[in-house]
């Protein structure tokens, strides 16, 4: 047995154990974006065992033509895959709440000194507070001056995918969410897969 041969079936032996542990088949949904991760995903659990699992994208409206044509593909071929939308489009989310700017920690923080200056919060993330864990860059601290006149907010990815994950996950009486995750976007492995839950 080869070292992928094992890798493989030790992921296969996971999949299996989850589902006997969570009753996958009736409680949880795949995320699938249509890309790599989320198609290999969809995958290992159709080697793992025979399952009809919903595999839900959500049309934010800004992917790739590619990718959305490639999820229209597959949806042709298989009924698990479920296409929803978000309540918002982009431009209403961005007008609504704000545009997202560098990454999501800057854009929370920047949104919160829109909203109420110079809390504590921000000022650590500064770097003139007492907590220096994750400072701002010194390019970006422009960003914390009345000169800097975006609305900036964190909202953007919630509103778009975390905010109609759950409601379908609600409506359909499915609170697990099955996430594949590379191991350089936090997953602990090369590629695990996160269980989510909205109970």
């Amino acid at each position: 047995m080869t070292d992928f041969d094992f890798l493989l079936s030790d992921r296969l032996q996971k999949i299996r154990q989850m589902n006997e542990m969570y009753n996958l088949e009736k409680n949880a949904y795949i995320s699938f974006s249509g890309g790599k991760d989320s198609t290999v995903l969809s995958v290992l659990f159709d080697m793992a065992f025979d399952n009809s699992i919903p595999r839900v994208y959500i049309d934010t409206g800004i992917d790739y033509k590619a990718i959305t044509d490639f999820v229209k593909e597959c949806k042709a071929k298989d009924n698990r895959i479920q296409i929803i939308k978000p309540s918002q489009n982009i431009r209403q989310v961005l007008e609504s709440f704000g545009y997202p700017f560098k990454s999501k920690e800057h854009s929370q923080k920047v949104a919160l000194y829109q909203k109420s200056g110079m809390t504590k919060t921000v000022v650590n993330y500064l770097g003139q507070g007492d907590k220096k864990s994750f400072l701002c860059p010194e390019k970006l601290r422009y960003n914390f001056s009345q000169s800097f006149d975006l609305k900036v907010s964190d909202k953007c990815c919630y509103k778009l995918k975390k905010e109609p994950a759950e409601k379908y996950g609600k409506e359909n009486n499915r609170p697990i969410t099955i996430t594949g995750i590379r191991q350089s976007e936090g997953g602990g492995k090369k590629v695990c897969y996160v269980l989510r839950c909205f109970f």
